[in-house]
């Protein structure tokens, strides 16, 4: 395998993932690519462009192998409980186009960028992806 930094790009829309793919590079500089390519798609006059950092937490019951151990320790874990772990992500999300509904932005199309650190990770940030745009939350 190889050692380079591969980084989680998935792009969502409407409640629902359209893309997701494994890129080789860090998530800084993915992000910054993701921010030039969408600058073509993005419509100024009716939304806004946001570039949102934060850290999201991923939860996991115990016990875990010590190849997960590996690679979740990297993101501060932590035991939370019992029998349930956590450890911090850090997420890029890349609006460009939402809408504001009363005093709330609603993001309908964003990019998400990510370290990529295994299959359960990139399937609980898919759902978060798909959980951001959901229309739903127009409430």
């Amino acid at each position: 395998m190889s050692n380079k930094e591969k980084a989680l790009l998935i792009l969502a829309e409407y409640g629902e993932v359209k893309e997701t793919r494994i890129v080789e590079g860090t998530p800084h500089a993915v992000v910054k690519e993701v921010v030039r390519s969408v600058l073509d798609i993005w419509n100024p006059i009716t939304s806004d462009l946001l570039v949102v950092r934060h850290r999201h937490e991923i939860r996991l019951r115990l016990p875990i192998t010590k190849e997960q151990y590996e690679l979740y320790s990297r993101y501060n874990l932590r035991r939370i409980g019992g029998d349930l772990a956590a450890f911090e992500v850090p997420v890029y999300i890349v609006s460009y186009e939402n809408k504001w509904v009363n005093n709330d932005l609603v993001d309908v199309k964003i990019v998400m960028v990510s370290p990529y650190i295994d299959e359960n990770v990139k399937k609980q940030l898919e759902e978060l992806a798909e959980s951001i745009t959901s229309v739903e939350q127009e409430g």
